[in-house]
């Protein structure tokens, strides 16, 4: 019964996980057919999985990230999309995704550059001072288990540098 309770409160909390799956699987399908590709089923998996699929995100996590959190994710899940696009519709019929492919490599170089400057911020954060596991869980947006984990990660690294540092 409580094992119930916790699936149910789960999937309540995190619905998009398996309307995504859902997503995919009716999207795969509807690739494999030709009359829906003849007609501009390109177009409509690319808007499925590049739309749909962040616009759907956004409104599951809504109150549980801030909102640049959200786009950030919703960005990088439209990414996403674009590369599963290239998976889920066949060779012949991909037109659009070709004349996508500057813009993909542009997306991709883009949320790198955030994930690094993140990084960068995470890590001035966690070896720059004493943090807390709770300043560091709010400044970063990991769990607070994630957070302690790095705390102590950044001690250990601390303490091997002061080893060498002595020798």
């Amino acid at each position: 019964m409580i094992a119930r309770l916790d699936i149910r409160e789960r999937l309540g909390a995190h619905w998009f996980v398996p309307v995504f799956a859902v997503i995919l699987g009716a999207l795969w399908l509807a690739g494999r057919d030709s009359m829906f590709m003849a007609e501009g089923g390109e177009a409509a998996i690319l808007a499925d999985l590049c739309l749909t699929a962040p616009i759907l995100y956004v409104l599951c996590y809504r109150r549980r990230h801030s909102p640049l959190q959200l786009g950030l994710r919703a960005l990088a899940l439209a990414c996403l999309g674009i590369w599963l696009g290239s998976w889920i519709i066949p060779a012949p019929d991909q037109s659009l995704l070709t004349r996508m492919g500057p813009l993909r490599v542009a997306g991709l170089f883009v949320l790198a550059a955030i994930e690094v400057r993140l990084l960068v911020a995470m890590l001035r954060l966690v070896f720059g001072r004493e943090a807390s596991a709770d300043e560091v869980s709010r400044a970063t947006g990991a769990p607070p288990f994630v957070a302690r984990l790095m705390l102590l990660e950044a001690r250990f690294w601390k303490a091997v540098w002061r080893l060498i540092r002595r020798r």
